[in-house]
């Protein structure tokens, strides 16, 4: 798989859109198609930016690999976060940062 693959598998694992992704980094949709039928190439301040607005690395859209700092949980609960549209995103952030701050309270007060 190359970085075409998993750009393209990103954007539709996240329910978004080529049109999206090209307003969101400011560039022409005609230019992202390029890119997408590789008939022209994003440059590397171009490239950063798409992982960064896919909250991917960059390293995994150019290699494939995660960053090795995440364990298979953590890795589990990445791949399933970037499923989500937006709103289910921004609930699951939510509600799992009540539910971690209600754990450590629970935790302190034993």
């Amino acid at each position: 798989m190359d970085f075409w693959v998993r750009l393209k598998d990103t954007i539709k694992g996240q329910n978004t859109t080529h049109e999206w992704v090209a307003g969101k980094i400011g560039v022409p949709l005609s230019t992202f198609r390029k890119w997408m039928t590789r008939k022209t190439y994003p440059d590397l301040r171009e490239g950063v930016a798409i992982a960064k607005l896919l909250e991917t690395s960059a390293e995994y859209l150019v290699t494939g690999v995660e960053p090795k700092d995440l364990n298979e949980d953590e890795r589990k609960l990445i791949d399933a976060y970037r499923k989500l549209t937006p709103l289910e995103r921004e609930n699951a952030v939510l509600a799992l940062t009540a539910w971690a701050g209600k754990k450590r309270r629970l935790l302190y007060s034993q």
